[in-house]
């Protein structure tokens, strides 16, 4: 796992819509933050990102790029972003090499998951997500997903790995490290 202090795998994100961003920001530029999330057919996803499109304005701001990054299909990016009004830049990683590059897996997905579900927050956290929908099957399934926030030294200054398909990114976190880089 990459941690604060590590070098940021660079690359150069292109959202669905937009233009192309580089990752890790430029020298002159402020820090940015990274949200991967699992499949946008998820319900527990689909909860994340409303939590995502609720705060993107305080990173916008403040003048932090926030990028979410999905193993979506391309397609369904394609339709899901404009259907459900997101603002922050959705990047399709369809072939892993990013979820890869930032060392995300599906260790132990199974085993957070069950404890998160058996614990009273994640019963609560369960049924918010049902309010988005009952999504699909997709192939990564067990996915688990990650924040970072990456200085302009190309740096990462937080990482947080998810240990259950049910966490959402601290988007509270993300923003006070962003404001203290």
């Amino acid at each position: 796992m990459l941690r604060p202090g590590d070098a940021a795998p660079s690359f150069v994100a292109r959202p669905v819509f937009g233009l192309p961003i580089p990752v890790p920001p430029p020298a002159s530029a402020r820090p940015m933050v990274l949200c991967f999330v699992r499949n946008l057919a998820s319900p527990f996803t689909r909860a994340a990102m409303a939590d995502i499109q609720n705060r993107y304005a305080d990173f916008d701001r403040d003048g932090f790029p926030l990028l979410v990054i999905t193993r979506t299909d391309i397609t369904m990016a394609r339709d899901f972003v404009p259907r459900h009004h997101v603002l922050a830049p959705v990047v399709v990683d369809q072939d892993g090499a990013l979820h890869r590059a930032y060392q995300l897996g599906t260790k132990n997905a199974l085993v957070g998951t069950f404890k998160t579900l058996l614990s009273r927050a994640g019963l609560s956290s369960a049924r918010e997500a049902i309010r988005y929908g009952h999504g699909r099957p997709h192939r990564q399934l067990s996915q688990l997903g990650a924040s970072f926030v990456l200085g302009s030294d190309g740096r990462i200054r937080l990482a947080r790995y998810d240990s259950s398909v049910t966490d959402r990114p601290d988007l509270d976190g993300l923003l006070a490290c962003a404001r203290a880089c």
